[in-house]
């Protein structure tokens, strides 16, 4: 079966939602942050800009909703660093975060912590403030990292990394988390592909050689242009003998007794208890991760959801369906937890919307017995049920019988 073929197939079964190859990060983006250059918004930078007296702004890295990421040199330590500038409103408005607090707890327990875990947390290296035209803007400064897993990904054509690298990469993330979970207290509450990034091998020798090499990206249609994002040339995982990621993004982060929000995660990672409003706490984490661990292995995102064309079920049924195909009924004693419950279920369990479900198991999914599913060609059948085991302790319905990140760290899996 051709690819263009395979991927239709995904599409018709779990959703287009990350099944497309992405397009290189270097190449043109017509759109990129949301634009949010305005009082209370993003900080317009240029290159060349230097801020807080030591930082000068050498290119783009990336943005978010609340946030815009730059390559900057420290001239203080003479290294380059990744800059990231919050909205004005983030601080002191409507958009009170925690993520300045969460990452000053995290750096303070790191100081004394002997955790292998700390090691796979981006650390914060300096904080400070900058007033601009919008406002004032909190600013935090980090190492620079290379390839998130979503750029990887797209670098091997059928979406799937080399499973002994997903390997590494699953345990130094139950390490981080529970580094997160146990030590800090803090939940990261949007762990995604995007917010993984592989660390950088002789950072600052990397980093010269790809500033000398390769030009700005500028949005030449503007007056005046504009930087775009760039990304900083990454070996793939298969040419990185000893692949070591780093865990980034606190910025929804929450403690794990205040929470900043309700409504958390990427729809598609998105635990059950979270979207029938149930309390949650750290295995939402978890079962993001068992999420991610099975789209790296098999290139298929699990649980997407899409509306159907005629209105009859939204995204969120859809997905729910999708959990409930593979993983079975939620338990009764669980939905009686949730708040939302009543706007997804009838009395006996069922689904308003999507009454008729097609039966199948994990187990039947990641094997190759339903098809277009194929076991990966480096997973002996003998691993197989190991792996399905290791999964099986994160994808849990209820939050109560997911294993802990701690507790996952000593499976046979990733120990093979």
């Amino acid at each position: 079966m051709s690819l263009s073929k395979l991927r239709f197939r995904l599409s018709n079964i779990f959703g287009a939602s990350r099944l497309a190859p992405l397009k290189s990060a270097n190449s043109r983006q017509i759109i990129e942050e949301p634009n949010f250059y305005e009082p209370g918004g993003f900080h317009h930078v240029s290159l060349g800009d230097r801020l807080s007296g030591k930082y000068t702004v050498l290119r783009k890295l990336g943005y978010g909703q609340y946030s815009t990421v730059w390559l900057a040199k420290d001239s203080q330590h003479q290294r380059y660093v990744a800059l990231k500038i919050l909205r004005a409103d983030c601080y002191g408005g409507p958009r009170d975060i925690f993520e300045k607090e969460v990452l000053s707890k995290i750096a303070l327990v790191s100081k004394s912590s002997t955790h292998e875990g700390r090691r796979h947390v981006s650390p914060l290296l300096d904080q400070f403030r900058h007033t601009g035209p919008n406002g004032n803007h909190v600013c935090f400064v980090f190492d620079v990292q290379g390839h998130h897993m979503d750029f990887q990904a797209a670098k091997y054509e059928d979406g799937k990394l080399p499973l002994q690298s997903v390997r590494t990469i699953a345990r130094q993330l139950l390490l981080g988390l529970d580094f997160l979970h146990r030590e800090c207290g803090v939940i990261h509450t949007d762990l995604k592909p995007t917010n993984i990034l592989l660390e950088l091998d002789n950072a600052d020798s990397v980093i010269s050689r790809y500033l000398s090499e390769v030009p700005p990206r500028m949005d030449s249609e503007r007056d005046p242009p504009v930087p775009l994002r760039e990304v900083i040339t990454t070996p793939l995982l298969s040419e990185i003998k000893e692949p070591r990621i780093q865990i980034i993004d606190f910025g929804v982060a929450s403690w794990r007794h205040h929470h900043l929000s309700e409504l958390i995660q990427s729809p598609a990672l998105r635990a059950p208890e979270v979207t029938i409003g149930a309390p949650w706490d750290t295995p939402v984490d978890i079962w993001s991760l068992g999420c991610l661990i099975v789209e790296f292995v098999q290139g298929f995102v699990l649980f997407s959801g899409k509306a159907s064309k005629n209105g009859t079920w939204t995204a969120e049924d859809d997905r729910v369906a999708r959990i409930m195909e593979i993983l079975g009924p939620f338990p009764s004693s669980f939905l009686h937890r949730g708040t939302r419950t009543a706007e997804l279920f009838d009395e006996k369990g069922n689904l308003h919307r999507i009454p008729d479900l097609k039966r199948t198991s994990l187990e039947r999914l990641l094997n190759g017995t339903t098809k277009p599913f194929l076991k990966p060609v480096d997973m002996s059948d003998a691993e197989v049920p190991v792996f399905i085991d290791f999964i099986r302790g994160m994808l849990q319905i209820d939050p109560q019988l997911r294993k802990s990140a701690a507790d996952l760290l000593e499976h046979k899996w990733l120990k093979l």
